[in-house]
């Protein structure tokens, strides 16, 4: 009930959001990244690993921000991003040498995976609603629009699929109830989806477009379903966190999200 509820809640308000962009859409992504981070972190503190959270996620929030300013305003990101990587690498050197914590290797590297996986990708989807397209207004939302439900027309179909006829494991060490036969059909469903959303809705993309996402979708996102469920499985845990209620938590509902955004966005930046 819980679940249905919220999805009936969430969507519409999703792609309200979407369609507003701005500082809207940064402030959404923002507080995704935020949750998203203390999820992650949770997962390393559960191992015993002790990654130094509020340099983690003010840097990554700030990551994100950059994607805005550079998508939406000409900021150029990267010699920023340049500068500051290696200010905070010194910044997170010194603070690990004095909190004497166990394991400074284990906490700065946790730290630093945490702003690139949830940040980075975060901040990836931003770019690629605040870039500026060729194409008709809030093309860029509508795209993203097309991200959202051909992910989740890729996992119902892989999901229903592999509840039906699905006998071969697929990655059995990490998702026990996945199949390939539920892999392959959430892909052809993912392409075929693109290219139908394609020809009735966004023709402003080509048909190499449309096939390139879906491709994307049926593999990254897959794969990305995946890397989150390596990770639960390494801390034994079944959500990552309770906050959606029916749901679980942010890095359980945007986890091929994560893996697909940042590929899409290099897409359009280099074809754009």
């Amino acid at each position: 009930m819980y679940r249905i509820l919220v999805s009936v809640v969430a969507i519409p308000a999703i792609i309200f959001i979407t369609l507003q962009g701005g500082l809207v859409f940064l402030f959404f992504v923002l507080l995704l990244t935020i949750l998203g981070m203390r999820e992650f972190y949770k997962f390393a503190e559960v191992k015993g690993i002790l990654p130094i959270r509020w340099l983690g996620m003010f840097c990554g929030t700030n990551l994100v921000a950059m994607f805005y300013s550079y998508n939406a305003n000409g900021i150029m990101l990267f010699p920023v991003l340049e500068s500051g990587f290696f200010i905070l690498l010194l910044i997170a050197g010194v603070i690990e040498l004095f909190r004497n914590k166990p394991s400074p290797l284990n906490n700065l590297s946790t730290t630093f995976f945490g702003i690139l996986y949830v940040a980075g990708c975060f901040g990836a989807l931003v770019g690629l609603r605040e870039m500026n397209l060729l194409a008709p207004t809030n093309a860029n939302s509508y795209i993203i629009i097309m991200l959202f439900a051909t992910i989740w027309i890729c996992d119902s179909s892989a999901y229903f699929a592999g509840k039906l006829f699905g006998k071969h494991k697929l990655f059995e060490r990490v998702s026990p109830k996945k199949t390939w036969e539920g892999a392959i059909t959430g892909f052809l469903m993912a392409v075929l989806f693109s290219i139908v959303a394609r020809n009735n809705f966004l023709r402003f993309l080509s048909i190499y477009d449309a096939i390139f996402i879906g491709i994307i979708v049926g593999v990254i996102g897959q794969t990305g379903d995946l890397f989150e469920s390596l990770l639960k499985r390494e801390v034994d845990i079944k959500d990552s966190s309770t906050i959606i209620p029916g749901h679980g938590g942010v890095l359980d509902r945007f986890d091929s999200l994560l893996f697909v955004a940042p590929v899409v966005y290099v897409y359009f930046k280099v074809i754009s």
